[in-house]
């Protein structure tokens, strides 16, 4: 056996890989696995030798320029040179420097196996898959050098969490390699899986995992189709649970965060909490345009809240839907040749919403008092509070700006050659919907003394009422001549808050 803490850091290189993604629902924390764009994940990666690169990959061999200021110097024969998951093979590439293979065979994936494992259902026959890099290195001068970098790797997906938790538990992972020149005498790499959070999960009565608990200081509150609403105008702190010392080392976990897009951009669509992110959007929070995933590191992988600053997320439109997303990184290092490396995904989808505190937010100028900003206030003096200019949208600060005026206007019929399609006159009088939340409903109103009102239903005979779109709601007359005396009025209800709900 080959002594592993004699082998250098950065040279040979064993990497035990696990990812998983959880995105939390009113009533659980689903694991998200094959058949999303998530992955849940259990990777084994050995390199030994490598190399440092620039330009490529290129078809044909490139000179020197400004953008490359070596030009090709190596021809890949074989591999995945620069790790992107694609094959190199046949390729020009501007390598800086090689270094070679030290202490495991290439190309031996007779010899490569898992050793030893601890109780579970992961695979005993857990195989490899060659990919070695077969390097010409110096292709610029006549001493042209031929490099084999070791490469080996395996990955497991998984569908369900059961399945994967059977599998992949804490414990000590060995690996043995073929040795370099003499592949019969096996190089032995242990590596140790440590506990990490997983999604919260009720087990034997008991809630253990991570699981995001609350918002502004309050159990979260789910719309009906499944999100947790919020208003961007306004500081938003998240609040969560499960990441504790336990299972979190400080000195080798990072804690991230950020607010994903799940699209709907141009047209806000209420849609599917479970959906994926579409592939090239950038997150709705940091969303600084950056190489990979732009995401906020938090202080360390212990905290347990972090405040989102208002006015990150632009709007409107009201309606844009994310998910929270708190992401732990780990890089735990068993020893000089092995690492522990894990990633979670922890998510929550979210709405972003019409609110009155965010409205109010934006409404109020500075050292504006409390009693002024309330919803019953009438700063301006205009007659309409300030539930009602929020509601309209207009400026609770301006006199000469509130709610317009219903107007009654008769909209002329249409006569055609067939009276069989003509069409008569009617009056129509229509009002704009709020896009807010809680949202509002809407009921059109008769009365002839303006004491005693009726809701003008579905059977009225002189009124109809027109509630489909999603932007306004009308009435019209089911004659083109009024008589009598009348007055139409609409009545707004705006619904409570949805109650706070808590995992079981």
């Amino acid at each position: 056996m080959l002594a592993t803490s004699s082998l250098g850091v950065g040279q040979l290189v064993l990497t035990f890989s696990t990812t998983r993604t959880y995105r939390q629902n009113p009533t659980s924390v689903n694991f998200r696995g094959t058949g999303t764009s998530s992955t849940a994940r259990v990777s084994v990666f050995l390199s030994d030798g490598n190399g440092t690169y620039g330009c490529g990959p290129s078809v044909t061999y490139f000179p020197p320029s400004i953008f490359c200021p070596l030009g090709a110097t190596a021809y890949v024969a074989a591999g995945d040179i620069n790790l992107d998951g694609v094959r190199d093979d046949f390729s020009y590439f501007e390598v800086r420097s090689v270094t070679a293979a030290v202490a495991i065979e290439p190309s031996r994936l007779d010899l490569c196996k898992l050793y030893s494992a601890p109780p579970s259902t992961f695979p005993r026959n857990f195989g490899f898959l060659d990919n070695t890099i077969v390097v010409y290195y110096n292709i610029q001068t006549e001493s042209i050098k031929e490099y084999k970098l070791t490469s080996y790797l395996n990955a497991i997906n998984y569908g369900t969490r059961g399945e994967m938790d059977a599998a992949v538990v804490p414990g000590l992972y060995t690996f043995v390699f073929p040795r370099l020149r003499t592949p019969e005498v096996a190089v032995q790499i242990p590596v140790m899986y440590h506990h990490i959070p997983e999604g919260s999960i009720k087990k034997n009565h008991v809630r253990t995992g991570f699981r995001f608990t609350k918002l502004n200081g309050a159990a979260l509150r789910w719309s009906t189709d499944g999100f947790v609403e919020m208003d961007s105008r306004v500081i938003n702190t998240f609040e969560w649970e499960g990441n504790t010392q336990d299972v979190i080392f400080p000195s080798s976990d990072v804690l991230y965060f950020a607010v994903l897009d799940l699209g709907n951009a141009a047209v806000p669509v209420r849609g599917n909490p479970e959906r994926d992110a579409p592939a090239g959007l950038n997150t709705l929070f940091p969303g600084f345009l950056a190489p990979g995933t732009s995401r906020v590191i938090l202080p360390n992988a212990l905290e347990t809240k972090f405040a989102l600053p208002p006015g990150m997320v632009p709007v409107p439109p009201f309606g844009k839907e994310g998910a929270v997303e708190v992401t732990l990184v780990r890089s735990m290092v068993s020893s000089s040749v092995a690492t522990d490396a894990a990633q979670r995904f922890y998510q929550m989808p979210v709405r972003f919403v019409n609110t009155y505190a965010g409205w109010a937010a934006v409404s109020f100028p500075p050292g504006t008092s409390a009693a002024m900003r309330a919803p019953t206030a009438d700063p301006d003096g205009d007659g309409f509070n300030n539930q009602r200019e929020y509601l309209a949208g207009t400026n609770p600060m301006l006199k000469s700006s509130h709610p317009a005026p219903p107007v009654l206007a008769f909209v002329q019929g249409r006569a055609t050659r067939s009276t069989a399609t003509a069409t008569a006159g009617y009056w129509e009088t229509k009002m704009a919907k709020a896009e807010v939340s809680p949202p509002v409903t809407y009921e059109y109103e008769f009365s002839t003394d303006m004491a005693n009102w009726n809701v003008i239903g579905d059977a009225d005979p002189n009124w109809l009422v027109d509630n489909s779109s999603a932007e306004e709601i009308k009435v019209r007359s089911k004659n083109a001549q009024l008589s009598g005396t009348g007055f139409l009025r609409v009545k707004m209800t705006q619904a409570p808050e949805p109650p706070p709900m808590e995992l079981e």
